[in-house]
Order: structure tokens, then C-alpha cells, then sequence
């Protein structure tokens, strides 16, 4: 039997099949929202991330840009999250296209690439300035320069010299211009006195000394240099050390040399002006010479390393000499004075014999 509805009945039965589906996907749309909601949204900051350029590297030289930018990750998987952060394991990459500009300065929009469909990227920065050249080689000789003339341990730097001393520099058409010299700086700070060589980054400088972008071969070469340590004339002096023997009333000492040479850091040396050489006594018996270290107190070393001592003994005088010299002194004494009376004797006798003859020779001058 068939069923008939009234015309008049379609515009109802319409309007209730719009408000039913009207119905039907609010309830289902909240439902959504709640299960969306529910899932946890994972977020990680990637630093250094390194810009993968892609340019014609056989006719061209790029520069002008950072190499590395950062990344914020996002997404509700933690898994994929997780793989991407890891760079042992990571599948995306930055990418700057290049291949469809020319020579000059261009601003070129980053993308990712290859990165899973359930995470989200935001590349800071998003753009990068790039200049273009066409692409040149040349061989310069590379010169040795310090950083500083001395380093923090006092240490001079002498003769230096490279090897190899030629490299190729690849560069721009326009910086290859601009390059006055190519050198390789040495940090002075990290070398020390056992070395005799250290490596070093080749770079090329403008006649203003600002770095210019390159490419070198080799990327670093080897200084070899000499280390000049500086050095001051010290004096040496004897220190007596020990307890003199009980017959022995003091020594001299004599070294054969008063002056020495130190080197050092010059902040060790410059207070140094004397070194004092200790000489035992102890045991001395007489005079003898002796080869004794010059003793060092510090970071320091002293040239000579030895220096000869002579040491003299002054012997203490005995009992026994000191008694025969006082006799001996007293027997001196008696001999000279003798007998007071046949002194006067003898003396008036000379008085009267000399009268006597002045007498005699007046009255030979009055005849």
C-alpha cells in the first residue's frame, strides 16, 4: 500500500531533516573538539640547526650568511618529536634555494624538508641575505702572525715559519679582489715553552684587516717558532751554613764567579736580583774548594748551574802558644835593659873621655 504524503507537508518534513543535521554535527563537532583537546601538544627548541644551500657550487661562491638558525618543533606525537631532535636519527633539514637566482644579494626564504606530516616547524630567522659571485681560485703564501707579541706566561715568540707555505683560495670573483694577504694567526696564549709548532686556520684579510669569505686548501697549515724566554744578570753571594769545627775561629769563602744568568716567565724574574750560594762548614780541616749547585727557589732556571767555592779557615791560637810567646817576650825585655848601675858606669866614663878630648884640642888651637 503506498503512502502519500501531502504536499503540503514537505516544507515541515525539510526544515526538521536541516535542524536534525544541524544537530547532529554540533553534538559530534564538541565531541571532537574534547578528543582533540585531550592530546598533549610536545614542543622543543632546536639550536644550530645547519642551512642545507642548494646552488651551483661548480660556478658560484655563496656567502654572506649565518650557517646555522633554529628550529621550534611541535605535535602530539613525542615519538616522531623525539626522532627529530636526536641528529643521529633526525629526517628533516633546512633548506636554502638558490639555484634559480643569479650573481648579487638576494633574501631567500627558508623551508624544511622531509619533515613528518604530524609536527609543525617555525625557522628563526626565516629569511637569509645571501650574496652570489662566480666562483675563482688563486695560490697565495701564507704569512705567521701572533695574536699578541707575549703570552700570559711571559713567554716571547722569536722566528716563526709556515708549512706549506703556499695555499689555494677559493672565493668570489669580487672578495678574491679585495685580499691584501693571507695569513695564519696563532693564539700567543696557547703556546708554551715544550712546543715547537701548532696548527693554525688560514685566513685572508683586506688591507683594512677585516676577514673576507674563502675557502682555503689546506684549511690549516703549521707554525713552527722559536720561544725567546726572557732573561736577567742576577749576583751570587756565599751563605755560610753549618757549625764551625772547635778549632776553626771563622772562614772566608770565595766564589769563583759573582754573577748568573736566569730565565723565566718575567713575571718570576723580575723580583730575582740575588741568589744566596749555601757552603757547609761543618766539617772543614783546612782550606779546600768546592763545586756547589746554585740553589733555584722558583719557576725559573739559572745559568750556570754550579759555581766553585774556596773556603779558608782562620784557626783558633792554642794554650800552649800563647804561654812560649809571652815568655819569649820577657826574655827579650831583661836582655835589653841588663845591669841599671854598669849602665850609669859606662856612661858616665863616655861623658869624661868626651870632655877630655874637647880639652886637648882647645889648647892645640891656643898654641
Amino acid at each position: 500500500m503506498r503512502i502519500k504524503f501531502k504536499k503540503s507537508n514537505a516544507p515541515y518534513m525539510l526544515i526538521s531533516l536541516v535542524f536534525s543535521l544541524i544537530l547532529f554535527f554540533n553534538v559530534n563537532s564538541q565531541n571532537f573538539s574534547r578528543l582533540i583537546s585531550s592530546e598533549a601538544t610536545y614542543e622543543e627548541v632546536l639550536q644550530n640547526v645547519p642551512i642545507n644551500v642548494l646552488y651551483d657550487s661548480d660556478e658560484y661562491f655563496v656567502h654572506g650568511f649565518s650557517s646555522n638558525v633554529s628550529v621550534k618543533l611541535s605535535g602530539a606525537n613525542r615519538i616522531q618529536l623525539n626522532r627529530e631532535v636526536d641528529q643521529d636519527t633526525r629526517n628533516f633539514s633546512v633548506v636554502a634555494d638558490l639555484t634559480k637566482l643569479s650573481s648579487g644579494t638576494h633574501e631567500v626564504h627558508l623551508k624544511t624538508k622531509n619533515l613528518a606530516s604530524s609536527l609543525f616547524a617555525t625557522i628563526e630567522p626565516e629569511t637569509i641575505s645571501v650574496t652570489i659571485e662566480k666562483k675563482v681560485k688563486k695560490e697565495f703564501e701564507v704569512s705567521p702572525i701572533l695574536s699578541s707579541t707575549t703570552n700570559s706566561s711571559g713567554l716571547e715568540i722569536g722566528q716563526m715559519s709556515v708549512q706549506p707555505e703556499k695555499v689555494e683560495i677559493t672565493t668570489g670573483e669580487t672578495t678574491m679582489n679585495e685580499i691584501d694577504r693571507v695569513v695564519a694567526s696563532v693564539d700567543s696564549s696557547k703556546l708554551t715553552a715544550e712546543q715547537e709548532g701548532i696548527q693554525a686556520t688560514v685566513q685572508a684579510l683586506s688591507a683594512t684587516g677585516e676577514a673576507l669569505p674563502i675557502q682555503a686548501s689546506p684549511q690549516n697549515v703549521t707554525v713552527n717558532f722559536e720561544i725567546q724566554t726572557p732573561s736577567k744578570e742576577v749576583s751570587l753571594y756565599p751563605i755560610q751554613e753549618g757549625k764551625l769545627p772547635s778549632t776553626i775561629e771563622s772562614v772566608k769563602i770565595d766564589l769563583n764567579r759573582s754573577k748568573a744568568t736566569i730565565t723565566g716567565a718575567q713575571s718570576v724574574i723580575d723580583p730575582i736580583d740575588s741568589i744566596g750560594v749555601p757552603v757547609d762548614v761543618s766539617q772543614l780541616q783546612g782550606t779546600v774548594k768546592k763545586l756547589i749547585d746554585i740553589p733555584i727557589a722558583g719557576n725559573y732556571q739559572v745559568n750556570p748551574k754550579t759555581v766553585n767555592a774556596q773556603v779558608t779557615p782562620v784557626f783558633k791560637k792554642s794554650k800552649e802558644t800563647t804561654t812560649s810567646s809571652t815568655d819569649h817576650s820577657s826574655s827579650s825585655t831583661t836582655e835589653t835593659t841588663g845591669n841599671p848601675n854598669e849602665s850609669s858606669e859606662t856612661s858616665e866614663t863616655s861623658s869624661t873621655q868626651i870632655m877630655n878630648n874637647q880639652e886637648e884640642t882647645t889648647d892645640r888651637s891656643t898654641n
